[in-house]
């Protein structure tokens, strides 16, 4: 597979490229490991009907902090090891848009042993669509969504993974976009289809931190609509200036997870984020 070279991407030392990334994505990474080791017991049980881990953006699988030198795994090959060191997923589902990370990221996956793996290459939407048809109803699922942007992010993926009844959604949302570019997401339909029917609850001559504040309880409420429980330990994120980058949420269907992402959490509860 050739290496890949952008402002984005650099030649790996595996032969492979990998992503040059903010060293904010490692709280994203801490977050999914411990999440992953939480749930090995619970995984455990459903050994007959299967667990998945589904990353509908899941880059090369190796990052490169763009203020240093230090590499690190990407999200699915996070996932994977931890769960290899006790209870490995059934199955692991991949996907991009770009074929080059695909193709990279299930390359690295085959390397540490990993097996199971199904990968596509497409939009969320549509991989979402091609991943549910191949998942057993019955079995313990974990979806990892970290898109680039909320325009990236649309509420119909979360409506096609939420199809299943236990699929634990951990979900990068961008609250750097909203803040720099909010009203201009209500005009080219962004937000429209991040959170169908935010016109109802959400009024953009408010001070932009009321109107982002108002933006994410629609959308939590879109969850609950769907039987989630949307967890109040949002981990907020900011910049080496304290400037707003991202919340990673989890969203799910039993109780019990909401008590797992409490536990590997060390955040306020979710007023305080605002």
């Amino acid at each position: 597979m050739a290496k890949k070279t952008s402002d984005r991407y650099e030649p790996d030392e595996d032969g492979l490229h990998r992503e040059i990334v903010g060293t904010w994505s490692a709280e994203k990474h801490l977050r999914l490991r411990h999440y992953v080791d939480i749930t090995r017991a619970t995984r455990r049980k459903y050994d007959r009907s299967g667990s998945s881990y589904i990353d509908l953006y899941c880059g090369s699988g190796r990052v490169r902090f763009k203020d240093g030198t230090d590499v690190r795994d990407g999200s699915p090959l996070v996932a994977a090891r931890e769960a290899m060191r006790h209870d490995p997923f059934t199955q692991i589902h991949i996907g991009d848009k770009d074929a080059d990370n695909v193709g990279a990221c299930a390359e690295r996956l085959a390397r540490i042993g990993t097996s199971g793996v199904s990968s596509y290459v497409g939009l969320a939407g549509d991989v979402a669509e091609r991943v549910v048809r191949a998942l057993n109803p019955y079995g313990l699922h974990i979806a990892f969504l970290d898109p680039y942007s909320i325009g990236s992010l649309p509420f119909s993926v979360l409506q096609t993974l939420g199809q299943l009844k236990r699929m634990d959604l951990i979900m990068h949302v961008s609250e750097m976009d909203l803040q720099r570019n909010i009203v201009a997401m209500a005009d080219d339909g962004t937000l429209d289809r991040f959170a169908p029917g935010w016109r109802q609850s959400v009024d953009l001559k408010q001070r932009n931190n009321i109107a982002k504040h108002q933006l994410l309880q629609h959308w939590k409420a879109l969850l609950t609509a769907m039987g989630y429980q949307v967890s109040d330990n949002i981990e907020r994120v900011t910049g080496l200036k304290n400037q707003p980058l991202y919340w990673l949420v989890l969203a799910a269907k039993h109780p019990l997870a909401d008590k797992f992402w409490a536990h590997i959490s060390h955040v306020e509860p979710q007023g305080r984020l605002f």
